[in-house]
């Protein structure tokens, strides 16, 4: 059976219906360098006007374009009342894992009577997440990777074949901040260049990240966490070159694909 992965996940702490969204939070007093604030300015924006903006049934599905072998599914947070859709929404995407990055509001059992495990690794509403959460995360993400084999004659009958990938699913309040965050982490950490992560989320969920949240996204090191490339297991020596190699390939042309025109 599958289990919560926090002392206190059993606590039922109600959470208010509406929250207040601001595109800058407390990112008000951060600076951010030229060269990312004229990149910001070509990017997808969130909505300008802050507001009361009320929780409800608001999935989006990321499907990273360099990777066949995991999804994720950012939501704004279920409460009991709601569950019963989003656990239909959950099956549907084959989720295997449900991240919360806010306070429970929602019994965990029902997820974990349908075979989907709960992690509670909350943080501060509009804020990074500290590094022991990003490790979590990003071990969670490398164990539920699926891996194909590729370079054989038959690799394509062999996808065609394959199960669908695992869905992670995560979600703060409004999945605007938080979730979007871990995801972008995700993303960078399997290849994608860090401001890219920005837009392509935005595109599929308009209005996350502040402008703290940005900033981190745009000086996060890829590798420093996990020390491995997401998805290859643990990295060995004489595997280190051609990993960071084709790392370097995929960061370039991603960076091509998703490039904004100025």
């Amino acid at each position: 059976m599958s289990t919560v992965s926090a002392n206190n996940a059993s606590q039922h702490t109600p959470v208010s219906m509406f929250r207040s969204v601001s595109t800058e939070s407390s990112g008000s007093s951060v600076a951010i360098n030229p060269s990312t604030a004229a990149r910001l300015q070509r990017l997808p924006t969130p909505p300008r006007s802050p507001g009361l903006v009320p929780l409800g049934r608001q999935l989006t599905l990321i499907e990273p374009p360099m990777t066949k072998g995991v999804r994720f599914l950012i939501l704004d947070c279920p409460t009991d009342s709601t569950l019963p859709f989003y656990l239909a929404e959950l099956k549907r995407n084959n989720v295997t894992d449900v991240v919360r990055c806010c306070e429970p509001t929602y019994r965990a059992e029902t997820l974990q009577n349908a075979g989907i495990t709960v992690h509670d690794w909350p943080f501060r509403d509009g804020a990074v997440p500290p590094m022991n959460i990003i490790k979590s995360w990003l071990q969670l993400v490398d164990t539920r990777i699926l891996r194909r084999r590729s370079g054989s004659p038959s690799a394509s009958e062999e996808e065609d074949d394959a199960p669908a990938a695992p869905t992670i699913a995560v979600h703060c309040v409004a999945g605007l901040g938080r979730a979007p965050i871990l995801v972008a982490i995700a993303m960078i950490e399997l290849g994608m260049a860090n401001l890219d992560t920005v837009e392509f989320i935005r595109r599929r969920r308009r209005g996350c990240f502040n402008s703290n949240q940005i900033q981190y996204i745009d000086g996060y090191k890829r590798g420093k966490i996990l020390k491995h490339t997401l998805g290859s297991g643990s990295a060995t020596a004489g595997s280190g070159s051609s990993v960071a190699s084709g790392a370097s390939g995929l960061k370039s042309g991603l960076s091509k694909m998703f490039r904004l025109k100025a």
